[in-house]
C-alpha cells in the first residue's frame, strides 16, 4: 500500500483527536457501528468527537449509561460549523471518518484541507472479494488531499472487525454469575427460570415471512423460546394474523402456541447487547452491528440482512456464508433457510418445516461451528488496531 501523505500531529500531553460524522440510515445500525467504533477509539486512546443526526436513537442506545467524558457527542444540523470550530480550538484531529458514505460539513473538509489529518472512508462491512480488492486504498481528491478506504471485514487482509480488548473474559465471567443472568432477565422482561427450550433472540426487519416461520415453528414440535427484540416482527405478526391483536404490546408479555413461546423483551441497550446473546443459546439478527456481536459471541445465527432493491442484499448474505461455511461446516437446513429468510427462495410450508427441526436438532454441532468461527475472529487484529498498525504515528 502506498505510504500515506498526511502529516501526523507532533506529540503532546493531550490526547489526539478522532472525529467521526455518520447519518442515520438503518435504525440503529449506522449509528450503533459508529458509537461502538468512537468507543474503541477511545480506548485506544483518542478523544473522540462524534457528530450524528438523530439524538433520539443515539440516546434510546445509551440508556442511562453514557459514553466516556472523552466521547463528545454533538448533533449534526445543518453545516455543524459552530460545533466544528469549538473542537478544532480545543485539537485539530488526527483522524477523521466520514461513516457509510456520508459527506462531511463543509467546516470538517477546510479542517482536513488545513490539518492534512488521516481521512477514512469507513463503509459497511462485506465478505465479497471486490472489497477486500478495495480495502486500504486511497481516493485522491480534486484538491490533492487523499481519502482511504476502509472496509471491514472477516480476513487478515480487510479492515476486520471492532471487538474491544479481554471479550472472552467478559463472556466467561458473565456466564459463570448465575445472579447477574438472572437480573438481566428481570430487566429484559424474561421469565425469571429459563424452561427447558431452545432459547432465541430474534431481532429482524418487518415481512410477510414472519407469519410462515412461526408456522414453521409451530409445526417443527420443538420446545422454542423466540425474544422478540423491537417491534417491528410483532407488528408483521399482527399485520399477517398469526397472533391475536392484543399480544406481546407490552414487555415482559407471552404468548404461547404448543411447544412454541414468543416472548416479547425491553430495548436492548449497547452496553447490554452483548450480555443477551451470552444469554441465548441462538440468535437471528439483522444489520451489521447486531450481526458482527452474534458472531462474536459464538452464538449459531442466521442474518436478517438489510434488503435492497433488486436483491442487491443477496451477493453479500451468500459471501459471508460461503466464508464462514469454508472454515467450518454449517448445518444443511441452514442455507435454505437463510435464503428464505432474505427472499432469495421460498421454501414450502413442508421444506421450511422440515428445516427448522433439522435445524434445532443439529443445535449442538451448529454451536460447536460458531464458537470457531468466534474464535478464528476474536484472534484477529481488530479494525482500530488495524488502523494504528497501518499509521503508528497517529497516537503521536
Amino acid at each position: 500500500m502506498p505510504s500515506n501523505p498526511f502529516f501526523p500531529p507532533k506529540h503532546t500531553d493531550t490526547p489526539p483527536a478522532a472525529w467521526l460524522f455518520c447519518r442515520v440510515i438503518d435504525n440503529y445500525g449506522d449509528i450503533g457501528v459508529s458509537l461502538r467504533l468512537a468507543r474503541r477509539l477511545n480506548e485506544a486512546g483518542f478523544q473522540v468527537a462524534l457528530w450524528h443526526d438523530n439524538p433520539a436513537t443515539l440516546a434510546k442506545l445509551l440508556g442511562d449509561a453514557p459514553p466516556p467524558a472523552a466521547i463528545r457527542a454533538h448533533h449534526w444540523q445543518g453545516d455543524a460549523a459552530e460545533s466544528i470550530a469549538a473542537e478544532l480550538a480545543a485539537v485539530a484531529p488526527a483522524v477523521v471518518i466520514e461513516t457509510f458514505g456520508c459527506d462531511l460539513p463543509p467546516a470538517a473538509l477546510a479542517a482536513v484541507r488545513t490539518h492534512r489529518p488521516l481521512w477514512l472512508n469507513w463503509e459497511y462491512l462485506s465478505a465479497e472479494p471486490w472489497a477486500e480488492a478495495m480495502h486500504g486504498k486511497p481516493s485522491l481528491q480534486a484538491d490533492g488531499t487523499e481519502k482511504y478506504f476502509w472496509l471491514m471485514g472477516f480476513s487478515e487482509t480487510s479492515g476486520g472487525l471492532l471487538h474491544e480488548a479481554g471479550y472472552l473474559k467478559k463472556q466467561q465471567a458473565f456466564l459463570a454469575n448465575p445472579a447477574a443472568q438472572a437480573a438481566l432477565r428481570r430487566r429484559l422482561g424474561l421469565p425469571e427460570t429459563p424452561r427447558r427450550a431452545v432459547q432465541c433472540f430474534c431481532f429482524g426487519y418487518a415481512g410477510a415471512q414472519w407469519a410462515d416461520w412461526l408456522a414453521a415453528w409451530q409445526a417443527a414440535g420443538e420446545a422454542l423460546d423466540v425474544w422478540l427484540a423491537d417491534r417491528q416482527i410483532i407488528r408483521s405478526l399482527h399485520q399477517a394474523g398469526a397472533i391475536p391483536e392484543h399480544a406481546l404490546h407490552e414487555p415482559g408479555s407471552v404468548w404461547q402456541a404448543g411447544a412454541v413461546r414468543l416472548i416479547r423483551i425491553g430495548f436492548v441497550l449497547q452496553a447490554k447487547f452483548d450480555a443477551v446473546l451470552w444469554l441465548a443459546d441462538m440468535a437471528i439478527v439483522r444489520g451489521e452491528d447486531s450481526f458482527v456481536r452474534a458472531q462474536l459471541a459464538g452464538k449459531p445465527l442466521l442474518w436478517h440482512i438489510y434488503p435492497q432493491a433488486e436483491q442487491a442484499h443477496l451477493p453479500k448474505l451468500h459471501a459471508f456464508w460461503r466464508k464462514a461455511a469454508a472454515f467450518t461446516p454449517l448445518p444443511v437446513a441452514h442455507q435454505a433457510l437463510s435464503d428464505d429468510l432474505n427472499h432469495a427462495a421460498v421454501l414450502t410450508p413442508a421444506a421450511r418445516t422440515e428445516s427448522w427441526r433439522q435445524l434445532l436438532q443439529q443445535l449442538p454441532q451448529w454451536r460447536q461451528a460458531a464458537e470457531k468461527w468466534q474464535g478464528k475472529l476474536l484472534r484477529q487484529s481488530d479494525a482500530v488496531e488495524r488502523v494504528l498498525a497501518r499509521w503508528p504515528g497517529l497516537l503521536g
